[in-house]
């Protein structure tokens, strides 16, 4: 009998102790399932029938997703987002190396103070940075516009953001802007991880400036180079924020700055066409963990290397 009454006794403190935890973990599962959880089931059974919010859901199975890629627009929004990605990748990963480059080597001083410069642009909203950017390229009065025609000695009135060549080149402009400090600051804190003993001892053998950076900085850099681009990868492929204030939601003449991002909105939310909606976004999704996997893959390599 006692020990059937300690087992039991045992048990109970087990329950207690089991019930006290689920009790602690509650909030946070409440949350992950109401806010995680169910949107991405919802969204991927949503992907399947065609559904405008208000009368019943109608199962369509495929459909969404082979009217997304038999869209123009969606097929363009492909290039653009492909394109905006590609080159701003290329600029902003290029110049915040740079700047981390001179920043780690001859900042003495005063090296917070340039993290601080060069994140500002990240704490400025897109709207108002869209409005920033209007004031150097409106047609009428542009900063620029006026440049060009002190130049030339004749007034110029160049609509740029009606431009379908020139309106990607101004979101990736903007892209650059907002997103360089952000990238140095990863860029130099993989700079500052690196043993200053090795630069020493390279030196004392006679190494030249460029064989250091080529043979050294960079291949010791090449985990945090990776981070940034996969992130900067990442971050492209769902693109809203820049080419949707920069064209004021159209996307432009000829729909030439419209992105993923921005086809996903109008799609959902403009043409209520939720099923579309959520198509395009698993396409993004799908996109975004091939992105990941490769990311891994690499960090993987470049661990086995070093």
């Amino acid at each position: 009998m006692a020990i059937s009454r300690a087992k039991r006794r045992n048990r109970g403190e087990r329950m207690r102790g089991t019930g006290a935890l689920w009790l602690t973990v509650s909030p946070f599962l409440i949350i992950f399932l109401a806010f995680s959880f169910f949107p991405v089931v919802f969204s991927a059974w949503l992907g399947f029938n065609r559904w405008d919010g208000f009368s019943p859901p109608q199962f369509v199975g495929f459909d969404n997703y082979l009217t997304a890629l038999g869209d123009p627009v969606f097929r363009k929004a492909v290039w653009n987002t492909v394109y905006i990605w590609l080159v701003s990748t290329v600029i902003t990963a290029g110049l915040a190396l740079t700047l981390a480059v001179v920043i780690n080597e001859y900042a003495v001083f005063g090296r917070t103070y340039f993290r601080l410069v060069f994140l500002l642009p990240l704490l400025v909203a897109p709207a108002i940075a869209a409005v920033i950017l209007r004031v150097f390229f409106t047609a009428n009065g542009g900063l620029v516009n006026m440049l060009i025609g002190e130049v030339t000695g004749t007034p110029t009135y160049f609509s740029w953001f009606d431009s379908t060549v020139w309106i990607k080149p101004l979101v990736v402009l903007l892209v650059v802007w907002r997103w360089t400090g952000w990238h140095m600051i990863i860029f130099l804190a993989g700079l500052q991880a690196i043993s200053r003993d090795i630069y020493e001892a390279a030196r004392m053998e006679g190494v030249s400036r460029w064989s250091i950076f080529s043979r050294i900085t960079m291949p010791l850099l090449a985990p945090s180079i990776a981070f940034s681009v996969i992130t900067a990868t990442i971050g492209g492929l769902q693109m809203f924020d820049e080419p949707y204030v920069l064209t004021q939601g159209t996307g432009g003449t000829d729909d030439a700055a419209s992105t993923l991002g921005m086809y996903l909105y109008a799609t959902a939310f403009t043409q209520f066409d939720f099923g579309l909606g959520a198509a395009v976004s698993w396409y993004i999704f799908i996109a975004v963990v091939a992105m990941t996997l490769l990311y891994r893959r690499i960090s993987a390599n470049l661990g086995a290397t070093t």
